[in-house]
């Protein structure tokens, strides 16, 4: 007998995209740890490095069912995960509680700031 199936979590995706100068100039190289967004589950899912255009390669993570989002009374709609930025020479950066929908791609600008000491040493 095969068993009855119930909707069960979905996956929604992420990509990161790294740059500076207010967002004008793409960051290679930029390192992304994407972790759980509760403190039960706050480990790092995923570490990614930005390619030559700022962004990171599309992340699947896992999220509540689509059915979901289709009532008021139906739960949570999205999944909540933390990204950390960082880069050599700027200043790094912490986003808690970025929602993820289920099969919607989502984009979180990351935009990074020179570090003062950077420019202190004339680089």
């Amino acid at each position: 007998m095969e068993p009855t199936k119930t909707p069960s979590a979905s996956l929604g995706s992420l990509i990161v995209k790294v740059t500076t100068a207010q967002g004008a100039i793409p960051l290679e190289g930029a390192s992304v740890h994407i972790r759980g967004g509760s403190k039960e589950a706050s480990g790092v899912l995923h570490s990614l490095i930005t390619n030559r255009d700022g962004q990171t390669p599309i992340v699947l993570l896992p999220t509540p069912p689509l059915v979901n989002s289709q009532s008021p009374d139906g739960g949570i709609p999205f999944a909540l995960y933390s990204i950390d930025v960082s880069k050599e020479g700027y200043l790094p950066l912490s986003f808690e509680q970025v929602p993820i929908f289920p099969a919607v791609l989502s984009i979180q600008p990351a935009v990074m700031i020179p570090a003062p000491e950077f420019f202190a040493e004339g680089r």
